[in-house]
Parts: structure tokens; sequence; C-alpha cells
């Protein structure tokens, strides 16, 4: 089965351009607009891969990445994080202490190597099987929604 991607971003021409390289590259490729939408989506379906921005409306994608790591389905998951040139190192760093697989420069990056970095990625993590934690056991539900941080 082909790997399956997770893009949460509300850029849709971002998503648009990211999900069409992807899909040309075989994988299966969903889309959520809003953190909460792109939060719902992992713990219902989990990715293979997340692609994940940090400027969201409503809740930082800091603040995404920290609750996917809180989830025991999804703590494996590997993230790849799109940030704007101008974000804080502060922010970056804090954003691979969470466990980001890699940053990606989405105003610098070159669309030609987004499919390579997503299967070097895929390649060097693997991911539990969904709805489980590292036991066997059913993973269970989070108490609460994930709170917000100042960007």
């Amino acid at each position: 089965m082909s790997p399956s991607v997770l893009l949460i971003t509300h850029d849709a021409l971002l998503a648009k351009a990211y999900a069409a390289r992807l899909r040309r590259a075989d994988m299966r490729v969903a889309h959520g607009a809003t953190a909460y939408e792109g939060l719902a989506m992992a713990r219902h379906d989990p990715p293979s891969l997340i692609m994940l921005d940090l400027t969201l409306p409503g809740l930082h994608g800091l603040d995404v990445l920290k609750w996917l790591r809180d989830v025991p389905w999804l703590s494996q998951v590997p993230v790849i994080v799109l940030a704007e040139r101008a974000m804080r190192g502060d922010v970056l760093d804090e954003c691979r202490f969470w466990g980001a697989t890699h940053i990606l420069r989405k105003d610098e990056a070159p669309m030609a190597g987004l499919v390579e970095l997503a299967r070097d990625v895929l390649a060097h993590a693997p991911v539990p099987e969904p709805d489980q934690d590292s036991d066997g056991a059913p993973a269970p539900e989070p108490d609460s929604e994930p709170s917000e941080t100042a960007a």
C-alpha cells in the first residue's frame, strides 16, 4: 500500500501544489485546512507522514506538534514542519525538541526536492500500528483539546 501524507496547512495553493507532487509519486494525500481539522484527521486515520505548517489560524503549529507527540498512536509518526524563512530560531529549536523530523523552509524549498525528502523521511522513521500503544493495547483517547501557545 502506498504511504499516506497528511498536509496540515491553511494555504490552499501550497496544499494543492504539494499534494499534486506527492500524488504523482504514488502517495495518498489528505489535507487539513485548520489545526483542529488536521488533528481530527490524524486521530481518525493515522498517516505515514505529516507535513505541518507552523502558521495556522487559531492554533500555532507548534501546539499541534506537541499534541501529536502526546497521543501514543501518533507519537512516532514523522512530522516535517513547514516554516517561513522569518520564523524565529527559538520556535524552530522547540519544534526539534518536540520531535520534528525535518524543518522545510516553505518559501525557499524547491518543489523538486519535496518527494525525495518525503521518501527519505518515510524510509528512516518506523511507524507503529495505528490505534495501539507500545504494549499493543488500544491507545486511550486524549482527555482534552490542545492548549494554545503564543507565536
